[in-house]
């Protein structure tokens, strides 16, 4: 895990707020850093090498661990800083993105301070500061897919049954979701003892992000017929909301997502935000 967390990274120079409780600041260095290379390492070409051994290490360490193909682009300032693991900043992007319930699409990361540090040791990449990228991604129907169809997501859903004074009352199958025509549009299996065969449930929302979350907004059902109203539904709203589930999964003691906007497009959801590392190396 704290292999991936090198690919949530950001800092700022002075104290920025990018997204709801996430302040980052630059540290001190960024102001005393040398920005020119000597001579020799652009004559010989030494920085060149240097620069893609080092972004190589980056992306083994994240593809080993996200099973993806991470791209990663470094912006030195010379050999020596870069030697100490110092660096302007990392650009990192990825076509297609998956890790444990998290399924994204043109995934794009960058670092916005003018200085970035990691130490690389006994074959490990730690971080001695806090480290923030801002980032910006899609969500496809394919991620929708991926979503719900993840361990992380079936175990989170079998754990959500509407019961009555102890008897399993409801339950809830995987549903189906796709993004059309800026809708999410969900069908929804439920069995019950009281139905001889599963009921389809089907609803569309638009979405929204509401503390820090992409919550679902203005559910409206398909049928008068359906047999459940949006009141008895809204307890286990997030429980199919693959989007929520999403950050769930991900957010934890190593990195965490702030979220700045999202919205469906077409058959997509754009998103930005923040994702940050936390330090874990040194006092």
């Amino acid at each position: 895990m704290k292999k991936v967390i090198f690919f949530f990274c950001l800092i700022c120079i002075g104290t920025f707020s990018f997204a709801q409780d996430c302040k980052v600041t630059c540290p001190a260095e960024s102001l005393n850093i040398v920005e020119n290379e000597k001579f020799i390492n652009k004559i010989t070409g030494v920085s060149f090498i240097s620069k893609n051994i080092a972004e190589a290490i980056i992306q083994k360490e994240i593809n080993e661990e996200l099973h993806s193909n991470v791209k990663a682009d470094l912006d030195l300032f010379n050999i020596k800083s870069l030697k100490k693991g110092e660096f302007k900043g990392l650009t990192l992007k990825s076509k297609n993105l998956k890790y444990r319930a998290l399924s994204a699409t043109d995934v794009k990361a960058l670092t916005v301070c003018p200085y970035n540090k990691v130490l690389y040791e006994n074959k490990r990449l730690y971080f001695p500061q806090d480290m923030y990228f801002k980032f910006s991604g899609t969500i496809t129907n394919k991620d929708l897919e991926n979503v719900v169809n993840s361990v992380e997501f079936q175990n989170e859903l079998s754990r959500n049954t509407l019961s009555f004074r102890g008897v399993n009352g409801i339950k809830f199958a995987t549903p189906s979701i796709t993004i059309d025509e800026g809708y999410l549009n969900f069908s929804v299996p439920v069995t019950s003892f009281i139905l001889k065969n599963p009921y389809n449930v089907k609803f569309r929302a638009n979405i929204e992000i509401k503390n820090n979350k992409i919550v679902l907004r203005n559910i409206t059902f398909g049928s008068k017929r359906n047999i459940m109203n949006s009141d008895l539904f809204a307890p286990v709203i997030d429980a199919i909301n693959p989007l929520t589930y999403e950050l769930n999964s991900v957010n934890g003691k190593f990195c965490n997502v702030y979220l700045t906007s999202a919205k469906i497009v077409g058959n997509e959801i754009k998103a930005e935000g923040v994702l940050k590392i936390n330090k874990n190396y040194g006092g």
